[in-house]
């Protein structure tokens, strides 16, 4: 049985946080990651900048995207705290724009900057098996991180949108449905990759090959949540950017 084979206690600890978020919305990470928060609290906007920017659609969406796009350059940066500095200091330039198309070229330039940040992890330097499956293990987590970003922004969109209807209304049904959708693929993450654990299990690289099979898994599944649940059928732009291949 899946349950007692040592695929399943190799990735336990590994799917317990993505199963936890799935059911529980990601509460915990939408808290803790967004401590430091970047993008724009419209009901608080002072300058003209930030004004210009919540009263137009598409600009209010480049900032939902750079808001994603800095968090996750933060997650995958050895060295936060420049991500910090130099967004500190785009901050300041943006602030200089006075017209949306001035505005929407310094937001898609940033956007693009950040998701190029793609640090290797310190533990990858190494070239043992321990040390070449631990930075395997960091990349799956990563990927683990920003899936819950992205089941948090597509959970808020459906909890907004659902806001007003009675009970049994479409954006009420698609959340339970989108929930019970999120818990099914962590099931299946875990038996494929218990099962490709298994398959190399007489190998020294079957951890390696067992994490890389979340990483690879758990990325497919964040591009497919931004492409049904954070975009528009118009030219409205999405609400996140979409997921890097890293």
């Amino acid at each position: 049985m899946i349950g007692n084979s040592l695929g399943d206690r190799f990735v336990r600890h590994t799917l317990r946080v993505t199963s936890y978020l799935a059911l529980a919305g990601a509460v915990l990470l939408v808290c803790a990651g967004h401590a430091d928060a970047v993008g724009i609290d419209c009901k608080k906007a002072g300058s003209g900048a930030e004004h210009l920017i919540c009263n137009d659609p598409d600009l209010n969406s480049l900032d939902s995207q750079l808001d994603e796009a800095y968090h996750g350059a933060l997650d995958r940066s050895a060295h936060p705290q420049q991500v910090k500095e130099k967004q500190s200091a785009w901050l300041k330039l943006r602030d200089t724009c006075t017209d949306a198309k001035c505005m929407s070229a310094t937001y898609q330039r940033q956007i693009k900057l950040l998701m190029a940040v793609s640090d290797e992890p310190a533990i990858c330097s190494g070239s043992t098996t321990p040390e070449i499956e631990g930075c395997a293990a960091e990349h799956a987590r990563r990927a683990d991180r920003e899936l819950a970003r992205y089941v948090a922004a597509a959970r808020k969109r459906l909890i907004d949108e659902g806001k007003d209807e009675t009970t049994g209304g479409p954006a009420k049904m698609a959340l339970v449905d989108f929930d019970a959708s999120q818990a099914a693929w962590a099931a299946y993450r875990k038996a494929e990759c218990n099962a490709v654990y298994d398959w190399w299990s007489e190998g020294t690289i079957r951890g390696t090959m067992a994490q890389e099979c979340l990483r690879s898994v758990t990325k497919s599944r964040t591009t497919d949540v931004w492409s049904t649940w954070l975009g528009f059928m118009d030219s409205t732009l999405p609400l996140l950017p979409k997921p890097g291949r890293n």
